[in-house]
């Protein structure tokens, strides 16, 4: 897989932004760490077998661990059984919700003062309303990342990156030919394609993904242009794809690869085809630590496991995107576009441009 770089002016200053933001976040940081803060920053100073000892000990001596997934129903349930085999002396309370709202959920208890959960997987693009709750968690776990995702990393260790989600686009095979299938982002413009494209209603994570594949120049053309082409808006990726291979419509312009991919996986005559020619977003999964986690050890303890062989090698027999090793399904050539930003202001200006082009302020 080939990583792309955002090259464009705009791309640039966004990363310089985040550098400056990131090196405020430092200096804020020396300044206020938290109790449990003040634990990992301990443990950072051992070597990894003794701070490991020191992490499952106080881990055993807590009992409890806190955790809200955001991989849903039985998929979070048996990631968390491989778990709890391995550390059995270990009561786990398991939330599954979705990424955003784990995100609401984070800022209502510390906003509350109730400091309840321990640690929460999610989008990084659904963070950025929280990042300042996330406790900083200097791990030797990451050293396991492969060099082509070190992207997703944050220099003040803010988040453990453990697996990746992309978007991209997909077609019914049986109604259109390789030749007839769209290429690339800007062929969904096409007036052939007018109300046979598929979305979801807005979704920052999908729009920051667009602004990097696209850049400032061309993102709201594009945006212009999609709403021209009476694009089909409906919510659920998963129902979305079943609708596509049933023959509802043809393309899917925003959709996770990898639910198509399993239901061809299942079923081998499934009408489901990606578009490997077209830029695939890449959105990092995360495990953060609440700075106030009620069970600092436990919260430790799976933060790290998240990126042992075992969890990888489950993240990629689901068909999600480990980092650790190599991806079940995505080819060798595919183009790779990491997208990220801290910047509030731009996910509203781009959802705000969504719903003016694209969905015309319905949902």
């Amino acid at each position: 897989m080939k990583i792309m770089k955002r090259v464009q002016s705009m791309g640039i200053l966004l990363a310089v932004t985040v550098g400056l933001t990131a090196g405020a976040a430092s200096r804020t940081f020396a300044q206020e760490l938290t109790a449990d803060e003040k634990i990992y920053a301990d443990l950072a100073k051992l070597d990894p077998a003794e701070r490991q000892k020191k992490i499952e000990e106080g881990a055993k001596a807590e009992g409890e661990l806190s955790l809200i997934h955001t991989w849903r129903g039985e998929l979070s349930r048996d990631h968390l059984k491989l778990f709890q085999k391995r550390y059995p002396f270990l009561k786990v309370e398991l939330i599954d919700i979705g990424s955003q709202d784990a995100a609401d959920r984070l800022l209502a208890e510390e906003t509350a003062g109730r400091h309840l959960t321990d640690a929460i997987n999610m989008s990084l693009g659904d963070s950025s309303g929280v990042r300042q709750l996330f406790a900083h968690y200097p791990t030797p776990a990451t050293k396991a990342i492969l060099p082509q995702y070190n992207g997703f990393l944050d220099p003040d260790n803010r988040w453990v990156p453990f697996y990746w989600s992309e978007h991209g686009i997909s077609y019914n095979s049986n109604m259109l030919t390789p030749e007839q299938a769209p290429k690339s982002w800007e062929n969904l413009c096409k007036p052939e394609y007018k109300g046979q494209i598929s979305f979801d209603p807005p979704e920052v994570r999908f729009l920051l993904g667009m602004y990097a594949i696209l850049g400032p120049d061309k993102i709201e053309n594009w945006m212009k242009c999609i709403g021209e082409n009476d694009p089909i808006i409906q919510r659920g990726h998963t129902q979305r794809v079943q609708l596509m291979a049933a023959g509802d419509y043809a393309i899917q312009g925003d959709n996770y690869l990898y639910q198509g991919l399993l239901m061809k996986k299942e079923n081998p005559s499934t009408p489901f085809q990606p578009v490997w020619s077209a830029p695939v977003q890449a959105t990092a999964g995360v495990m953060i630590i609440n700075k106030n986690a009620p069970h600092p050890y436990a919260a430790a303890l799976w933060c790290d496991w998240v990126l042992s062989d075992e969890s990888q090698r489950y993240t990629a027999e689901r068909y999600r995107g480990p980092v650790t090793i190599p991806h079940p399904y995505m080819p060798a050539d595919a183009k790779i576009v990491i997208s990220d930003s801290s910047d509030p202001a731009l996910g509203k200006r781009l959802l705000d441009m969504w719903d003016k082009y694209a969905t015309h302020g319905k949902d």
